[in-house]
């Protein structure tokens, strides 16, 4: 991919977490701000009620001429990752199939990251 496509890919991405702190902070009592990390293009800091921190981040982990992959997923209190989806160029939730095509998933990436943010303030 080129320079053009990788910062027409920025500019989408910035729609993306902004829709997506929008759908966080209306959805559930959290506090969400922009927060800078190391090998991620954007990360967002999520305070819960019970003041639990958590980071959503996006990290670009493919990038040829004919497709960008990007994988967003939570970091939790104790350091674990926990994966919610693979993005393509478009801001599609993508999955890779046994025959190694990618394939556009059912769920938007915003509902897999609200169900997976669910899961992971359950306490069971």
């Amino acid at each position: 991919m080129e320079q053009q496509g990788i910062m027409v890919f920025e500019k989408g991405l910035d729609e993306f977490l902004s829709d997506l702190k929008l759908r966080l902070t209306r959805s559930e009592s959290v506090h969400v701000t922009s927060q800078s990390m190391p090998q991620c293009l954007q990360s967002l800091k999520v305070i819960d009620e019970s003041q639990r921190e958590c980071y959503l981040r996006l990290v670009v982990i493919g990038c040829s001429d004919s497709m960008l992959l990007a994988r967003l997923s939570w970091l939790d209190d104790s350091g674990k990752d926990h994966v919610c989806c693979y993005l393509n160029g478009q801001f599609e939730a993508v999955r890779r199939k046994a025959n190694g095509l990618w394939v556009r998933e059912k769920l938007t990436p915003e509902e897999v990251c609200l169900q997976k943010w669910g899961a992971l303030r359950s306490p069971i």
